[in-house]
């Protein structure tokens, strides 16, 4: 019991150390995601304290790519009208752009499992892959279940 709450408090630390974060609703879902990927991995306290550097780096990384992502989407929205007021040149300038996207949060993600097998055996980076998995399905169900109660209102 004394190292899961020692590992929740330095993942809690280690959030709050970052410069940049989200608004207060991501707040929650990002100490909700540390509290289970922390429950679902059992690292110990050198492997948090190795760990959780490595993939707030990673996640960070990600999240600047997908705000970027965000961005050009919104942009297409208001200058466009959407994909139907472009022509296919500004179509194709469009999808180079989400390609190198995709590409960037590849190899962010290749960056992250060589990272963390210096640090944690090839089995938990296996169960932080399951990890993350569940806890973006369980984070949907949620969103759904808010959805719904707020449209039976």
């Amino acid at each position: 019991m004394k190292k899961i709450l020692l590992l929740i408090c330095f993942a809690f630390i280690s959030l709050h150390a970052m410069a940049q974060g989200p608004g207060p609703g991501g707040e929650k879902i990002k100490a909700f995601k540390v509290a289970f990927i922390t429950e679902q991995l059992n690292l110990s306290s050198k492997e948090a304290q190795q760990f959780w550097p490595i993939y707030n780096a990673y996640d960070e990384t990600v999240h600047q790519i997908k705000k970027s992502e965000r961005k050009g989407f919104r942009a297409l929205k208001e200058a466009y009208n959407g994909p139907d007021g472009l022509s296919d040149s500004q179509a194709g300038t469009f999808l180079d752009n989400y390609m190198n996207g995709e590409t960037k949060k590849m190899e962010a993600r290749k960056k992250l499992i060589k990272d963390l097998q210096s640090v944690l055996p090839n089995k938990k980076i296996v169960r932080l892959i399951k990890a993350e998995n569940d806890f973006n399905k369980r984070l949907l169900d949620r969103v759904r279940q808010w959805r719904n109660r707020r449209n039976n209102q």
